[in-house]
């Protein structure tokens, strides 16, 4: 027969240390991954509000040319887009506000493709615009909110993009009633 081995002082609770050992390990290991997925979370997050503002004012740059087009209105505006409140606040509501700049005509010439220009009297004309849009992703308390379908003015943006563009329009019946901008205007006007 054999006789058990008797166990050696040293060695009595040495699982019970490499246990816990591997608990710490798995530990730390669960913890990195929670701080890794939370970053990539708030960075999708930016990344969708950068992406709603972008297009917000994108928006708005299509407003100011149908507003040009339509009824040859120059005129700047500001709109409130895509309100909404939130599903696990109802008090919190969030919108994109796209302020639009008055279009302002920087050059017309003569249309040169237009044959109803052939006789040298111009009858339409190509006319460029320089207008731009600004668009800031805000959110507030409803307690907050003045009922009237605008934000209020001290909310903080959680996110802005500005977008600058000049538009050419061709052919034009009627040159722009407003006169053209002096170099001041124009040197105020980024690109």
């Amino acid at each position: 027969m054999r006789e058990h081995p008797i166990p050696r002082r040293g060695e009595a609770g040495s699982a019970y240390i490499v246990t816990l050992l591997a608990l710490v390990v798995l530990t730390i290991m669960a913890l990195s991954l929670v701080l890794v997925t939370q970053t990539e979370i708030q960075s999708g997050t930016a990344e969708k509000t950068i992406n709603r503002v972008f297009y917000s004012a994108d928006t708005g740059l299509g407003i100011a040319a149908a507003s040009a087009l339509t009824s040859s209105s120059y005129s700047g505006r500001t709109v409130v887009l895509n309100r909404t409140t939130n599903l696990l606040n109802p008090k919190l509501i969030t919108a994109d506000r796209v302020t639009v700049s008055p279009m302002v005509p920087i050059s017309t010439v003569r249309c040169d493709w237009c044959p109803a220009n052939d006789d040298g009297v111009p009858k339409f004309w190509k006319v460029n615009h320089f207008v731009s849009s600004t668009a800031q992703r805000l959110a507030w308390d409803s307690d907050l909110w003045n009922g009237t379908g605008t934000p209020p003015a001290s909310v903080r943006p959680l996110g802005q993009k500005t977008l600058s563009v000049m538009f050419e329009f061709q052919p034009w019946a009627t040159p722009p009633v407003e006169s053209l901008p002096d170099a001041a205007t124009l040197a105020q006007m980024s690109f």
